[in-house]
């Protein structure tokens, strides 16, 4: 065979299968569509195991831990190390401050007022600074459920920018909880005149606020602690109350505690919070936590009534109930009237010790008193006007009253004498009357026709208007002589006229 005749069979070749391909195709796919079909049924059909959707995986509660100033800033570096179930973040102006850790955020801002630098404990510049950055301050708190700020309150920043960060924070509906040092003594009045206006104002954004005042540190440590030593104990207690605060939402317990059950104690305006955790061992573990636990010596002596109390009280295999009772008893000792929520946890890790973990929260004293001066304002304002109109009244009956006194002795008559009634009540009727009456009823009454008789009326107007009393006797010799005078006319009148006129001739 040529080549030529080589090279047309190969092209046949080719243009057949061309032709022969996608009938071949659509084969394939024709026998393949049904088992394709039947797996993605299956598939539908399937129901998850229970491994597939563990328990955490349903809710985690979002925290994070902001520390703003220099104060709060070295105190969220030093907690961001332990504690690992929260986002820890430093916010500050001044750039030397941001010095970089491990698993802690920064954010700066402020920078065309301070350009880079602190506020020098000025309010006022930090609060500006604040609010130029408030949109990017407001990206912190989305989709959080707890915000934990943690400030240094008499300088420039922790006094002036956490009130703006706080007030960003209400928008977004979490739970803010304020933890702030107030200045030592020796910082001077100023410094702590503008850490307490600070903390008064801050207590309307946040909902629970947790206080630490400088000069308890004394309270703590030895003549011979460093500075830095004492300050590390201060952050150690905070953080063994945090991050115990913390494991109660994550970790289950015989009873549990979880973040429903911290968002109802930590709920509502202006609430002082007391935070504790202790830890004992021995026989008498039970009877030295109750002496403990309701006692921070770093904490601030703010009295105020305890509405809300949650804790936990966490041991080993050889936690007793009657361990659980005694601890218990104690604490709702305190206000049996408080809305009480309490857990039981079992650890390993506790082996012969028993650890309770105490969060309080109510209205400080002084709160308590404006609420009842704001009730009574509020009540006056309703019962004002009520009083007002009865002031009017009062005072309408007073002035009617004493007009009717003054006019009394005008209008009062003094009691005249009575006087006696007059012998004659009825005039006289002259003799001629009879005569010329006699005379017109003749002239006019036909003869047999029977007179009516007229009995003289008393003109009641030409009687003295006064009254005039008389006594019984004399009615009835009245009576009498009106009845004689009837009868005598009456037996005149029985006499024929014709006989009259004879009579009166004669």
């Amino acid at each position: 065979m040529s080549s030529k005749k080589k090279t047309i069979k190969k092209i046949k070749a080719k243009k057949i299968k061309k032709t022969l391909k996608p009938v071949k195709r659509a084969k394939v796919l024709v026998k393949k569509k049904k088992p394709v079909v039947k797996k993605k049924l299956v598939k539908k059909v399937a129901r998850p195991s229970v491994a597939e959707f563990p328990a955490e995986s349903l809710f985690k509660a979002r925290i994070k831990v902001i520390g703003i100033g220099g104060g709060g800033g070295s105190i969220v570096s030093e907690i961001g190390r332990s504690l690992e179930k929260a986002t820890f973040v430093v916010a500050d102006t001044d750039v030397r401050a941001l010095k970089k850790k491990s698993g802690i955020k920064y954010f700066l801002f402020g920078q065309e007022q301070t350009h880079g630098l602190g506020t020098g404990v000025d309010v006022d510049l930090a609060k500006v600074a604040a609010e130029s950055a408030k949109e990017k301050i407001s990206v912190n708190f989305k989709d959080q459920d707890i915000i934990i700020f943690i400030a240094s309150l008499g300088g420039g920043l922790g006094s002036g920018a956490t009130q703006v960060f706080a007030e960003a924070a209400k928008e977004f509906g979490g739970i803010t909880f304020g933890i702030f040092t107030m200045p030592f003594k020796f910082e001077g009045k100023n410094k702590y005149r503008i850490a307490q206006n600070a903390l008064k104002s801050l207590r309307r954004s946040l909902n629970v606020s947790l206080v630490i005042p400088n000069e308890k540190i004394f309270k703590i440590i030895n003549e011979n602690t460093a500075i830095t030593d004492a300050f590390s104990i201060v952050n150690k207690s905070l953080i063994e109350s945090l991050e115990s605060l913390i494991d109660l939402i994550y970790s289950p317990g015989v009873i549990n505690i979880d973040f429903a059950d911290l968002r109802a104690i930590l709920k509502g305006i202006g609430n002082t919070a007391f935070l504790n955790t202790v830890e004992e061992s021995g026989k008498d573990r039970a009877e030295k936590i109750c002496k403990k636990v309701l006692f921070n010596p770093l904490l601030q002596n703010s009295s105020f009534t305890a509405e809300k109390i949650l804790f936990n009280i966490a041991g080993s295999e050889n936690l007793s109930m009657l361990e659980v009772e005694k601890i218990s008893r104690h604490i709702s000792e305190l206000n049996p009237k408080a809305k009480i929520i309490f857990g039981i946890s079992k650890t390993a890790k506790l082996k012969n010790k028993i650890k309770t973990t105490i969060l309080m929260t109510g209205l400080p004293a002084q709160a308590v008193e404006q609420v009842k001066e704001e009730k009574k304002q509020e009540l006056a304002k309703i019962i004002e006007p009520k009083k007002q109109v009865k002031i009017v009244k009062e005072k309408l009956k007073a002035v009617s009253g004493a007009s009717k006194t003054n006019k009394a002795p005008a209008v009062k008559k003094k009691s005249k004498p009575v006087k006696k009634p007059q012998k004659k009540l009825i005039p006289k009727i002259p003799r001629n009357n009879g005569a010329d009456q006699k005379i017109k009823l003749a002239s006019v009454i036909p003869i047999f026709e029977v007179p009516v008789p007229t009995i003289p009326v008393v003109d009641q107007s030409k009687i003295n208007s006064k009254t005039i009393r008389r006594s019984g006797l004399e009615i009835k010799k009245a009576e009498e002589l009106e009845e004689k005078k009837r009868i005598a006319q009456e037996k005149e009148w029985e006499i024929p006229a014709f006989l009259r006129r004879v009579k009166y001739k004669s």
